[in-house]
Order: structure tokens, then C-alpha cells, then sequence
């Protein structure tokens, strides 16, 4: 692209104002030597002059409040989509610890420390072990519960937008 086609494209920008300082120079410098290009800015400023005493256009105002809601419903779904990962996985592992760290409560509830298994390595099916799966299990339907809330709250929050 020589010189005076880089400068018939700068011509729209500039009779917007829409040129830097270096540009501007450079448009101005061409114009000086350039007849055509000067009658094509002429004709860009007379274009531009007219769309500037065109009514601004307005959207109507059910158009805007759908939007904002639209807008505020992804906004609202994106942060649950990075708050629900999160929560989900502190739930488990909260239940997994809080199972974990019980464990050793259960054995000596249910007279396992006095053996000498206190980690509970003898695999027999005593009332500790009991006591300790049912409590898994309490801890596992804990989560599944919450999981299930979310899930509610997420097709809720989809149905209203």
C-alpha cells in the first residue's frame, strides 16, 4: 500500500477527530500536496456534520431493563458456576475429615483402644465398625443433601431468567 492510500484510509478518522497528534500531522502534510484527497475530506466533514444533527436513538426502556436483567442473570450464574466447584469440594472433604478424625473416637467408644488397635486394623465387623459406617454414611447423605439443594437453587435461579 503506497503513501496515498494509507492516508484516504486516515481520511474517515479524521473528520471524526479521531486521530492521534502524529497521524493528524502526517494527514495534514498529504493534504497540502493533494488536492483529491483534500475534496474527499471535505466530503467526510459534510458527512460527518450531518450525521451529527440526527436524532440520537433511544432504546425503549423494556428493551433496557430485559437487558440489565439478561445481564444480571449471566453475572449471577458465572459466580455460581465458580462458587458451586468449591463448595461441593469443601463438603466432601469436610465429611471425609470429619469421618477421619472421628474415627479414632469411635474405636475407643467402642472399646477398640484397649486391644491395641486404636486405628482400627483389625477388620471384624464389631459395633465400632458400625457405628463408624453409619456415621460415613450420615456424613455422605449430609453432602448428597447440600449437593441436592444446590442443584434446586441453580435450575430456580435459571427459571427466573
Amino acid at each position: 500500500m503506497n503513501e496515498h492510500d494509507a492516508i484516504r484510509e486516515l481520511l474517515p478518522l479524521a473528520a471524526a477527530g479521531a486521530l492521534d497528534e502524529r497521524e493528524q500531522r502526517r494527514v495534514d502534510e498529504h493534504l497540502a500536496a493533494c488536492t483529491v484527497c483534500a475534496g474527499e475530506l471535505e466530503r467526510w466533514w459534510a458527512l460527518e456534520q450531518s450525521l451529527r444533527r440526527l436524532p440520537t436513538p433511544q432504546a425503549p426502556a423494556l428493551l433496557v431493563e430485559r437487558t440489565r436483567m439478561r445481564i444480571r442473570a449471566e453475572l449471577l450464574e458465572r459466580a455460581e458456576r465458580t462458587v458451586n466447584p468449591w463448595l461441593m469440594g469443601f463438603l466432601v472433604m469436610f465429611s471425609w475429615t470429619l469421618a477421619l478424625a472421628t474415627w479414632p473416637v469411635l474405636r475407643w467408644l467402642g472399646g477398640g483402644s484397649s486391644s491395641g488397635q486404636f486405628l482400627g486394623t483389625d477388620f471384624g465387623l464389631d459395633r465400632s465398625w458400625l457405628a463408624f459406617a453409619g456415621y460415613t454414611l450420615a456424613g455422605w447423605v449430609v453432602g448428597g443433601v447440600a449437593a441436592l439443594a444446590m442443584a434446586v437453587r441453580h435450575v430456580a435461579t435459571r427459571r427466573t431468567t
